[in-house]
């Protein structure tokens, strides 16, 4: 089975992943590494794609009730400051 080429973008909602993007974006085995899951703190693309993986699954509404408002719009403003 091939890997997909790109995951979908998260949406507020959550959606649906099918198994090849399952496979394609999820660590083999989940590993602790210096108190990082499956790398170390350099290396963080397995984390990353996870991550994307789990936002697209769980939604952006949901994700965002994870942490209070002012942690969100002080990393709104850091990443898209200009």
């Amino acid at each position: 089975m091939s890997a997909p080429d790109q995951l979908p973008l998260p949406e507020l909602d959550a959606h649906a992943i099918d198994v090849e993007e399952f496979r394609a974006y999820t660590p083999e085995k989940f590993e602790l590494l210096d108190g990082y899951l499956f790398d170390t703190r350099q290396h963080t693309e397995s984390r990353r794609r996870l991550l994307h993986l789990l936002l697209v699954n769980v939604g952006l509404l949901e994700a965002v009730r994870l942490a209070p408002e002012e942690r969100w719009r002080e990393a709104l403003q850091r990443v898209y400051e200009t």
